[in-house]
């Protein structure tokens, strides 16, 4: 397309001559600018320098004064045009940024994602100056209506991220074509980085299309894939899987493999969510969970309720955070309950040693 934007510039000296004009009432005038910026420049370089901003919109002529500067009177008749500075100047001064204009031809990338227009805040994704002969002309004045004057972020050429705002383009653009590309989202504690690719030649780094650094949080984004996967089963507020006893998996950490997840109403590929917690979906669920880990994993000798108790806590703990009626559970009743299984001898030797040290 043939656009003509603005590109944001921080630290431009064209700041401090903003900033002067809005301390001295709103107007300047060239011997302002070289008595108090810019010494060493010539006088008509400072009034060139004030009609260029003005062109750009940050000044507007205001008439003419008289003016001694460095060198006496101003000119013949001892006079010099006077700036005033507009809505646009006042706001760069106050943000201390610079709107550089450019005008070309540029390939422009529009996602239809409201999940980038959420996390980025716009629409467009990229914006790269480039011009195709190819593709016929066409009428796209709807296509960037809405993001006209507005601040939009882009990755330049070396791929770090920088602002525009596009304020006006020829009704007459070259072809809006469509492309498929792929959404890749890395997610660390708060902060998450966006990838955008094209479909093809997926693995190469420089076919990026955009890539953005946006606040995000990585528990934001498991609870909604493990509520995705999990359903009414995840707990969002305690962060827990609530399952059915299993005896083929009695671990309550896990690591989970979602094959197609969705976010936000975009699919992913396959992903794996490390340290997911796991719990027993009731109480008696949980009482099979406690009988069959006993069972298969007890590794200690106890000599008391007290050390019984003790080891149940610092093995089964997360079980009875969530389930506090299984903490008074007695070696009594666990042995009872292990005598009706196979193969529990040596468990039940274990929970009963300081029995058999009565006999």
């Amino acid at each position: 397309m043939l656009l003509e934007i603005e590109r944001k510039v921080k630290d431009q000296p064209y700041i401090a001559i903003l900033i002067r004009a809005r301390e001295a009432g709103g107007e300047i005038t060239p011997s302002m600018v070289r008595r108090d910026l810019l010494v060493s420049l010539p006088l008509k370089a400072c009034e060139n320098l004030l009609y260029r901003l003005t062109d750009l919109g940050y000044f507007e002529e205001a008439g003419v004064k008289r003016e001694r500067n460095l060198n006496g009177q101003y000119g013949q008749d001892g006079q010099e045009p006077v700036f005033r500075i507009t809505d646009k100047g006042r706001e760069s001064a106050q943000t201390k940024t610079f709107w550089q204009p450019e005008k070309g031809a540029y390939m422009v990338y529009k996602s239809k994602s409201p999940l980038i227009t959420r996390l980025i805040g716009q629409s467009i994704i990229q914006i790269t100056r480039h011009r195709s002969d190819k593709g016929e002309q066409r009428n796209t004045s709807d296509v960037l209506k809405q993001d006209l004057n507005k601040p939009i972020k882009v990755l330049n050429q070396e791929g770090h991220e920088e602002e525009i705002r596009i304020i006006g383009f020829e009704e007459k653009c070259l072809s809006y074509g469509q492309v498929d590309t792929i959404l890749e989202i890395e997610v660390y504690k708060n902060e998450a980085v966006i990838n955008i690719k094209p479909k093809e030649n997926v693995e190469k780094s420089e076919d990026i299309l955009g890539k953005f650094f946006t606040p995000l949080g990585e528990e934001e984004v498991r609870d909604a894939l493990l509520a995705g996967k999990f359903g009414d089963s995840y707990d969002k507020h305690k962060n827990v899987v609530r399952t059915p006893f299993s005896p083929e998996n009695l671990s309550w950490i896990r690591d989970v493999y979602i094959e197609k997840p969705v976010y936000e109403g975009v699919e992913f590929d396959r992903v794996r969510l490390e340290g997911v917690r796991f719990i027993p979906s009731d109480e008696e669920q949980a009482r099979m969970w406690v009988e069959e880990w006993l069972l298969r994993n007890v590794d200690e000798y106890f000599w008391s309720d007290e050390e019984f108790q003790a080891y149940l806590h610092k093995k089964l703990g997360i079980i009875l955070e969530f389930y506090p009626q299984l903490r008074g559970v007695t070696r009594k009743e666990m042995i009872d309950r292990l005598s009706k299984r196979q193969n529990s001898f040596y468990s039940i030797s274990k929970l009963e040693a300081a029995n058999y040290l009565s006999y």
